[in-house]
């Protein structure tokens, strides 16, 4: 607690205050001057005089004597230190009157987050359920607004799936570091259910919380390294030849072969164009169809080259992007490179090899 320090209305300092008390010492030399004087000054025809007044002068000097000795100096407080200023140490004499409390500690630093698009959480969220679904893997449902504590097991997880079955959901989630948001995902005004897969990498890592904002019921699986891929081995669904590798809010697809030559989906998704060899090495362009309800709501497109540790998004201009209408865009990618796309429309999608 800081109590607020007033100080009294004069304050004076210590040369001011210290007062000098007479010394009995220096009354008593007063008295023995005047009986000398006395005996010179006094006529010796006037001895019964000179034996009274002397006689008084004595006593008076014995009695201030006896009073000099009861009456001690009064003890001067010591001065105590109230505060010290940068430049070097001042010091203030105490007053029984002001208290002055100092804080032990500097005041908790105020990080600015980045900006929120959630709304508050109201004080009453709908409970949180957790479903251990194997492997290290867990799913979290609920309905509305809430926000979650990310727990001990955050840093094994490295994928996460969201999903929500009710086209008006808005389902938006935040991943929060510190109360500073590291990523978000999903949509506030999407006309489909919100679905969509992201990879947890290294900036999620720190994660203490995980907001989410709908109105509607929500799932957010998140996943070990490699579960999907295991997933799919241990049901007996092992990649033909020619398969492609397509990450959705269904896992993971194999598409690619004669036996699946496209996948059908709704949401974010995540391409590894690496296939199941022997492989043609050509570049494989994706073709993209967008329902037609999604005029106008063109997906944005990420590539991750082999070597750069970064997804960077391409444009409309480069030339490994192409449009044939509004629902139909290719995008052309190499040999292991990722592609990243963010839409919330339902989409089909085709690999052509060559």
């Amino acid at each position: 607690m800081l109590v607020e320090f007033r100080p009294p209305f004069e304050r004076r300092s210590q040369a001011a205050t210290d007062v000098t008390k007479p010394s009995t010492k220096t009354c008593v030399c007063h008295c023995l001057r005047a009986v000398i004087f006395t005996l010179k000054e006094v006529s010796p025809n006037h001895s019964k005089l000179l034996v009274v007044t002397v006689g008084l002068l004595i006593a008076l000097a014995a009695i201030i004597q006896a009073i000099g000795s009861d009456n001690s100096p009064d003890p001067v407080d010591p001065p105590t230190v109230s505060s010290s200023s940068p430049e070097g140490g001042s010091t203030a004499k105490s007053d029984s009157a002001s208290t002055l409390t100092l804080p032990t500690t500097a005041p908790s630093t105020i990080i600015t987050p980045t900006t929120s698009f959630l709304p508050p959480t109201s004080s009453v969220p709908y409970p949180v359920s957790f479903t251990a679904i194997g492997e290290g893997a867990i799913t979290i449902s609920g309905y509305g607004n809430n926000v979650i504590d990310a727990g001990d097991e955050w840093p094994n997880y490295r994928t996460a799936i969201y999903r929500s079955e009710d086209p008006d959901s808005g389902l938006v989630i935040e991943l929060r570091d510190n109360q500073i948001v590291v990523a978000s995902f999903g949509y506030s005004d999407s006309d489909w259910p919100v679905q969509g897969i992201r990879w947890l990498d290294d900036i999620t890592q720190g994660v203490q919380e995980i907001a989410v904002a709908a109105s509607a019921g929500w799932e957010i699986d998140l996943l070990p390294d490699a579960f999907l891929w295991n997933q799919q081995i241990d049901s007996g669904n092992t990649p033909q030849l020619e398969d492609l590798l397509l990450f959705s809010s269904q896992g993971l697809t194999f598409v690619g072969s004669p036996q699946a030559r496209s996948a059908e989906g709704v949401g974010d998704l995540m391409i590894y164009n690496a296939c199941e060899g022997p492989c043609n090495e050509e570049p494989t362009t994706w073709i993209f169809q967008l329902s037609p309800d999604c005029s106008g709501n063109t997906p944005d497109f990420f590539i991750k080259e082999v070597g750069n540790p970064f997804f960077e998004q391409i444009s409309e201009t480069d030339p490994r992007f192409g449009q044939q209408s509004q629902e139909i865009m290719f995008v052309a990618l190499d040999t292991y490179d990722w592609l990243q796309v963010l839409t919330p429309c339902e989409w089909a999608v085709q690999p052509n090899s060559g």
